[in-house]
């Protein structure tokens, strides 16, 4: 029976004043022994609840398989985890226990709430560490819907952080991006560099146990700093990355950006992100997450005399058409190099190729094998001897070339066009590009261009001859400034 505090004060002064007996205080206050019993001696208060719990057989026999499957679940990516109704048809179906889901729900949010998952709330230090990871996201490049890879790094004692847009997340890429970041930052950390277990990082193994690629060991070596890598499916040991990356995608994807390219996609990100330091403050300081960075950029170590090269070089032979091959896809080569050994050289957006040390052409770099990147301008020489073979040329079909050029193609109403627009860019012996280009440009915006009205542009736009290159003789005036003032003596 429960009763309420003004019967228990009077069943406490009945036995500890009044010294009755249970049974006397009972008679009195019309209560049962029983109660009397439990509350006399103020073992037992009032509103106390019974912690007690009943026998129940069936969850205590489950309770030991829910552990393992919970314990399991903590190892698994968050997406693969098990819920409360997986675990639920696992006991019944696999272990043949016949309970109430209801029954295992509760069960399973009784044990979880009695295990949580604790934290350690960390203070950094100035200078003290960078974390780097990857985000997915989309931008409009040009005109295609294109997905980007983005690389992110934050200073966790400021906030500061910062972010660069590639075209996948490659070793070259992941590299660069360091070199990046550190320029950004104007320094290296004291301490440490964070990550997950990024297989362009880490070779095997995970945590304490990676085993580092050796080309992270060198820009490692190179910067001086001490990486450090999360334990697998560990986010919170990086949480400062984690909130960064949503930012980014927030202020800076959201909606999906346009630009006309990568370079043009990077100077949008950058600038949203350093608007986004410059006007935000984290909750609980007073400073702004730049002026916070401006104290802590003097605690960065010094960046290295010259940066890191992670550009990968590799020997190839220039082909009978003018080309290398890299990567499932071939790049043209000017003609003079034809039969020669180049060195090609790698970045995240270019591949360059050299020749005795000196750059002869740079292609911008596919994503895609198969997909040739044929320099008109490398084959005209052919072209022009050939001249057969202009209907048929992989170069004029879908070979790189300036954007006038495919308009050319696409308004001539001629039936030799192509050999018309090779004629056209032979004419780049003897004229500027810039300047046959926008003659190109003019003929093209009267819809119907043609090689002679490509000739007749840049002949009206022959530069005129100075006026300072002709000799004036200037007659003596002096007879007729007599006759106009008189004579020498002035009469």
């Amino acid at each position: 029976m429960a009763i309420d505090w003004n019967l228990y004060r009077k069943i406490r002064q009945l036995y500890l004043v009044d010294k009755l007996s249970q049974r006397a205080i009972a008679r009195t206050m019309h209560v049962s022994r029983k109660t009397i019993r439990k509350y006399c001696e103020g073992a037992v208060l009032p509103d106390m609840r019974s912690h007690a719990q009943r026998e129940a057989p069936l969850r205590d026999a489950v309770k030991e398989n829910i552990l393992l499957l919970l314990e399991k679940n903590k190892k698994l990516p968050r997406k693969e985890r098990l819920s409360a109704t997986d675990i639920w048809k696992c006991l019944v179906q696999e272990k043949g226990f016949r309970i109430g889901e209801s029954t295992v729900r509760l069960f399973v949010r009784e044990l979880r709430d009695s295990r949580p998952e604790v934290y350690l709330p960390l203070e950094h230090e100035p200078g003290g560490e960078i974390q780097f990871d990857w985000g997915d996201m989309n931008a409009y490049i040009g005109e295609n819907r294109t997905p980007v890879s983005v690389f992110c790094a934050v200073l966790p004692f400021s906030g500061a952080f910062c972010a660069f847009v590639y075209p996948d997340k490659t070793e070259l890429s992941f590299l660069d991006g360091h070199i990046q970041a550190f320029e950004y930052f104007g320094g290296v950390p004291r301490r440490c560099c964070v990550y997950d277990n990024l297989r362009t990082a880490v070779k095997s193994g995970s945590g304490s146990h990676a085993i580092k690629q050796d080309a992270f060991k060198r820009i490692e070596a190179h910067y001086g700093f001490e990486s450090v890598f999360c334990n697998a499916y560990s986010g919170w040991e990086k949480g400062s990355i984690e909130n960064v990356v949503a930012i980014v995608r927030t202020v800076a994807f959201t909606p999906a950006p346009h630009a006309a390219s990568y370079e043009e996609l990077q100077a949008h990100v950058t600038n949203q992100c350093l608007a986004y330091a410059r006007s935000h403050v984290i909750r609980g300081r007073e400073n702004s997450v730049w002026q916070d960075y401006e104290t802590e950029k003097t605690a960065l170590l010094p960046l290295p005399r010259i940066p890191f090269d992670p550009g990968f070089t590799a020997i190839a032979k220039v082909h009978s058409d003018l080309s290398v091959a890299y990567g499932g896809a071939r790049y043209s080569v000017p003609y003079e190099y034809a039969g020669k050994e180049v060195t090609i050289r790698l970045t995240p957006f270019n591949l360059c190729i050299y020749y005795k040390g000196a750059e002869v052409w740079r292609h911008r770099r596919i994503g895609k094998k198969q997909e040739d990147q044929y320099v008109l301008e490398h084959y005209l020489e052919i072209l022009a001897r050939k001249p057969r073979a202009i209907g048929q040329a992989v170069p004029l079909a879908r070979g790189v070339m300036p954007q006038p050029c495919k308009e050319f193609l696409r308004l001539c109403k001629e039936k030799d066009a192509k050999r018309q627009l090779v004629d056209i860019l032979l004419l780049g012996k003897a004229v500027q590009t810039d300047r046959l280009l926008w003659a190109l440009g003019q003929a093209n915006n009267t819809l119907n261009p043609s090689l002679p009205l490509v000739r007749f542009f840049l002949e009206a736009d022959m530069p005129s001859q100075p006026e300072d290159s002709f000799a004036v003789r200037h007659k003596d005036l002096s007879d007729y400034d007599k006759l106009i003032g008189g004579d020498e003596t002035g009469k």
